[in-house]
């Protein structure tokens, strides 16, 4: 009876141990991540050590491997060929253009941020001063804008929000100045180099000028810009970057988990803090917020396994 009685519970113990070793993919090893190629362009990629944060936090076992590409032609041919699940590099506009010249079956899976174009001036405070000036003066205003085609559409998008002027609906996000239909103040756009419009900024009234070069001169944003670009509401902003995966994947559920960790708060929060407002968040999140000190650096230094 009691030899039997052992070997009862020797199987029933066995049969417990080949459960475990199930469960956990085979003995003495947990699960391994799903491993998801993430094409990108550039150096400010550290977001995306963020986004692995929000999701080991979330026990999503998801694995982010950035791929870095030195070429803005490449990572769309490489995620439309396969050698990438991913990529975040590009807005709207430059993916419909790609796409369209080389037939790639490629498609924005989630929207990330904005470099947005805002306008300054060393002058004025506010709109309402600028227009109170423009309505006053005997001489046009000096708006100063990117002569680029992108970016002229840009900025002229923006001096239309801010009330500036009018323009044609029909030249949707790519206008040009011939597509101003009203000029609401006294005003002349002036079309110049973007990376002049910083060290110019003295010789007009108000220039619209890209973060990229905005911040290193020492401007920010919120704090000097008197309208900044954002994400329409309707969530129309061709200038807007996104994810975009193969069309075939866009249901994807794992990178559907990867679309919802970088639109946190988290992330939003590591955009605005690492990147001095050089980038805004496109998507919603709560702008009233304080983080440690040692926040960015905390992010900067993450490790995590695959």
């Amino acid at each position: 009876m009691k030899t039997s009685s052992k070997r009862i519970i020797a199987a029933i113990i066995a049969a417990i141990t080949v459960l475990a070793c199930l469960t956990l993919v085979g003995c003495g090893k947990a699960a391994t991540k799903t491993v998801v190629k993430v094409g990108v362009c550039g150096a400010n990629n550290n977001q995306w050590l963020a986004v692995q944060k929000v999701l080991d936090e979330q026990g999503a076992n998801i694995y982010i491997e950035l791929v870095e590409f030195d070429a803005y032609n490449l990572p769309n041919e490489a995620l439309n060929t396969g050698d990438i699940d991913l990529n975040a590099f590009q807005h709207k506009a430059y993916l419909a253009s790609d796409s369209k010249a080389n037939g790639y079956d490629v498609t924005s899976i989630g929207d990330t941020l904005i470099a947005p174009l805002s306008l300054y001036s060393k002058k004025y405070k506010s709109i309402d001063e600028l227009k109170a000036a423009a309505a006053s003066s005997e001489k046009k205003l000096l708006i100063g804008v990117p002569n680029d085609g992108t970016n002229l559409s840009r900025a002229i998008k923006l001096l239309e929000t801010a009330g500036l002027i009018k323009v044609d609906p029909a030249a949707g996000y790519t206008p040009e100045i011939s597509d101003v239909t009203e000029y609401l103040c006294n005003i002349e756009i002036s079309p110049v180099s973007a990376n002049t419009l910083t060290s110019t900024l003295d010789d007009y009234a108000a220039s619209t000028i890209n973060g990229t070069y905005a911040v290193p001169f020492g401007l920010i944003p919120s704090r000097d810009a008197l309208i900044i670009e954002k994400q329409s509401e309707d969530g129309s902003n061709p200038y807007v970057n996104i994810i975009a995966a193969r069309t075939k994947d866009k249901d994807n559920e794992t990178y559907k988990k990867i679309v919802a960790a970088y639109q946190t708060q988290l992330v939003a929060e590591y955009l605005l803090e690492a990147y001095n407002e050089t980038f805004f968040p496109a998507f919603d999140y709560n702008s009233d917020y304080t983080v440690p000190d040692t926040f960015v650096s905390d992010i900067d230094s993450y490790k995590t396994t695959k």
